[in-house]
C-alpha cells in the first residue's frame, strides 16, 4: 500500500510540474506576443501619420494615386469600407495573425473619397486617411 501511495505521489507531483513549466512557459510567450502587437500597433499609427501629413483633404483620387506610384507604392481599390461610400484605395503596411478561422488580418491605409465610386472627376476627393484591418482567407 505505501508503494502505490509513493508512486502516486511522485506521478502527481511530476504532473503539478509539467503543468506548472508549461502555464509560465505560456505565460511568457503571451506576453512577448502583446509586447509585439504594441510595438506594432505604434508602427502603423506612424505610417498612417506619415501619410496624413503628405495627403491633404480636397486632393482628387487622381493626385493621389499619382503620388503613391510615384512613392513606388503598390495600391489598389476596394469597395465598401464604409457603407455606402465610394470606392477606397489601399495600400498593405502590415499583418496580423487572427483566430483558427482565418489566415490573419491585413492591416492597410485606407484613403476615402467623396465621389460615386471609382470616379476620376474633380469632385472625387480625400476626405479621410484611416487604418483599416481586413480579414484573409476566413472560412
Amino acid at each position: 500500500m505505501k508503494r502505490w501511495t509513493a508512486i502516486t505521489t511522485i506521478l502527481a507531483s511530476t504532473i503539478l510540474a509539467c503543468t506548472a513549466v508549461w502555464l509560465i512557459q505560456h505565460g511568457f510567450e503571451k506576453q512577448k506576443d502583446e509586447v509585439g502587437a504594441s510595438h506594432r500597433q505604434l508602427i502603423y499609427q506612424s505610417i498612417l501619420g506619415s501619410y496624413s501629413a503628405s495627403f491633404s483633404n480636397g486632393m482628387t483620387r487622381a493626385q493621389v494615386q499619382d503620388s503613391l506610384r510615384t512613392r513606388g507604392v503598390q495600391f489598389s481599390e476596394i469597395c465598401c469600407l464604409v457603407q455606402g461610400a465610394s470606392y477606397a484605395e489601399i495600400t498593405k503596411i502590415g499583418f496580423e495573425t487572427g483566430p483558427w478561422y482565418c489566415t490573419g488580418f491585413d492591416v492597410n491605409v485606407a484613403f476615402h473619397f467623396t465621389g460615386p465610386l471609382a470616379s476620376q472627376s474633380a469632385k472625387d476627393t480625400l476626405t479621410k486617411i484611416s487604418i483599416q484591418s481586413l480579414p484573409v482567407d476566413c472560412l
